[in-house]
């Protein structure tokens, strides 16, 4: 009777998870398909969910060709290798810091990068824009990714994963004369590949799909991001909706195939960064 019971529950739970995943995934298949309709099938009243010739590439055809979308795409993989991996290496180093070292002021240090996460990246928009400006790094790639790479968030999660890994570890290779770095390099961050990972995706994503500061930053319509090529698509009077859809689609192509791959160590990853010591 229990083992019964237990049966309905698991099958009751998977029509329940199999319903929510349907309402999550119908808008973007809708999306996926509205990418080869035509602007005129995109607009028709009734709604025509299949377009006549499922296999139209026009649409991504104008993208890659009219409006170059390849160039904002290279702009993208500029600023978001340029922004993901210093900012995981910096950001691991302030976590270390954070973690193992003592020094005057840590405590106090930290609780104030925390109260820095609820202040509204509005606020400190004129700050780094006229940083920027002095700087000489208007509308320029490094305009962009220097800004961009110091973390918080970083910090914290990697901060919370280091503290989670036994002080017998760097102990041990502090009395046989590693340094600092040493350790920190060889020993302790080899062993943080699953919240590396984790991190590294959410800043992969948030640097792929950034819209405020590269549209303050970037002037020159040859270094626009696919954020802002994609919104530029939205006409004052006109939009054509089915180069938008097709626009959202070659946009998260990339992020979606990188989150099914690594997937497992993601969800590890935040998992491990709640540990503490």
């Amino acid at each position: 009777m229990v083992k019964t019971k237990h049966n309905y529950e698991i099958t009751a739970g998977f029509f329940v998870l199999l319903f929510i995943a349907l309402i999550t995934l119908v808008p973007f298949f809708w999306i996926v398909v509205s990418s080869f309709k035509t602007y005129k099938e995109t607009v028709q009243i009734p709604v025509v969910f299949f377009p006549d010739n499922l296999f139209n590439l026009e649409n991504y055809k104008e993208l890659f060709g009219r409006l170059n979308f390849l160039s904002y795409y290279k702009n993208n993989i500029i600023n978001t290798i340029g922004i993901t991996f210093p900012q995981l290496f910096i950001s691991s180093m302030a976590a270390y810091a954070f973690a193992r070292l003592d020094f005057p002021g840590k405590n106090l240090i930290f609780v104030s990068l925390l109260l820095a996460l609820m202040i509204p990246i509005q606020m400190i928009l004129m700050p780094r824009y006229k940083l920027i400006l002095d700087l000489g790094l208007f509308d320029t790639y490094l305009g962009i990714i220097i800004p961009s790479i110091p973390s918080v968030t970083t910090t914290f999660y990697m901060r919370q994963q280091i503290m989670s890994l036994p002080r017998s570890l760097d102990e041990s290779a502090y009395l046989d004369g590693a340094s600092h770095f040493r350790i920190f390099w060889s020993i302790l961050l080899p062993l943080c590949h699953s919240a590396l990972l984790a991190t590294g995706i959410m800043c992969l994503v948030f640097s792929w799909n950034d819209f405020l500061w590269p549209l303050v930053v970037i002037n020159s319509t040859e270094k626009y991001t696919l954020s802002i090529a994609v919104a530029n698509l939205q006409g004052q009077h006109l939009t054509k909706d089915n180069l938008l859809l097709t626009a959202a689609v070659v946009v998260s192509i990339p992020m979606v195939v990188v989150f099914i791959i690594s997937q497992r160590y993601f969800i590890e990853g935040i998992a491990l960064s709640g540990i503490k010591e």
